[in-house]
């Protein structure tokens, strides 16, 4: 049985893979760079969090989702 979605269907699928994108690009940019910060040597506890890379904002999500979207727009 093939399943056809409504646009809003297809815009909230589309907003959870922006979202998923965005937030894994996050965590590899957060693990390389907790892999290459300097740790206390006892405690092992982040020296600085100079450099850290910001969590994204809900507008980073939004801009990711229109590109996805863009492509399923244009046929």
């Amino acid at each position: 049985m093939v399943s056809n979605k409504n646009a809003y269907e297809i815009r909230t699928e589309i907003l959870g893979m922006a979202q998923g994108f965005v937030m894994e690009k996050f965590n590899n940019l957060r693990s390389n760079w907790e892999n290459s910060t300097s740790r206390h040597p006892e405690t092992g506890q982040l020296l600085s969090t100079k450099d850290a890379p910001e969590y994204p904002s809900s507008d980073e999500v939004l801009r990711e989702a229109e590109k996805l979207y863009s492509f399923v727009e244009d046929k």
